[in-house]
């Protein structure tokens, strides 16, 4: 993706994801780290704190997420098959996600993934037999994933996340049309108005041809 055309995917996205609510989803996950890794430590003396933290971060995550976030509809989703949950944050014409990986592994297949990312479709190459039946009509929309990662086991302080991004993941989890680190993401806001005129928030369908005009043109070449 040249720069200019990811400088206007990250125009779009912080013109539909209000500051407030970014500032909320990385206080959210900072404080998560800080409760579970406090939380290991008071009640894990004798086994490794390892598992029992990494899961408690998930569902701290999750819960925070789930609750009062200064902008943004969160929304409680039961995977399929039930047994687990995921949250989904919908502002704009986006929608939210999160997940926690370990330096460079990928995510693992789900189901709700794989669905959610559907809507990240619009980004890229046509393939007719990508999906076995058209895709809902909420793939016109943007699936923006928080990504969160653990610090390697080795780093002593395991309170704080080793990096939170903003992405735009493909849809089968290979790569990321976009990836941004989330205090890179917050300075938009503060620099708005330095931006150049051209590089202003525009109609999705614009910007959303341009992607696809590109992508379909890297895909030729």
């Amino acid at each position: 993706m040249t720069e200019l055309l990811k400088s206007r995917l990250i125009r779009y996205i912080a013109k539909h994801l209000d500051r407030e609510l970014i500032l909320s989803i990385d206080d959210a996950i900072r404080t998560a780290y800080a409760k579970a890794n406090a939380r290991v430590q008071e009640d894990i003396k004798n086994t490794s704190q390892t598992r029992p933290r990494a899961q408690l971060r998930r569902y701290y995550i999750d819960d925070a997420l789930a609750g009062a976030l200064a902008k943004g509809k969160p929304s409680v989703q039961q995977t399929v098959p039930r047994g687990e949950h995921y949250i989904v944050i919908c502002s704009g014409n986006i929608t939210l996600s999160h997940i926690e990986l370990h330096g460079n592994s990928r995510a693992r297949r789900a189901k709700h993934r794989a669905l959610l990312t559907k809507k990240n479709a619009i980004l890229e190459p046509v393939t007719l037999d990508l999906f076995k039946e058209a895709p809902p009509k909420f793939d016109d929309a943007l699936h923006v994933v928080a990504v969160v990662l653990h610090p390697a086991p080795e780093v002593q302080n395991q309170s704080e996340p080793g990096e939170i991004f903003i992405t735009v993941p493909y849809t089968d989890w290979t790569g990321y049309h976009l990836e941004i680190p989330i205090q890179k993401l917050l300075m938009e806001y503060e620099t708005e108005t330095e931006h150049d005129p051209s590089l202003k928030d525009e109609a999705w369908p614009t910007l959303k041809d341009d992607l696809q005009r590109e992508e379909n043109t890297s895909k030729r070449n």
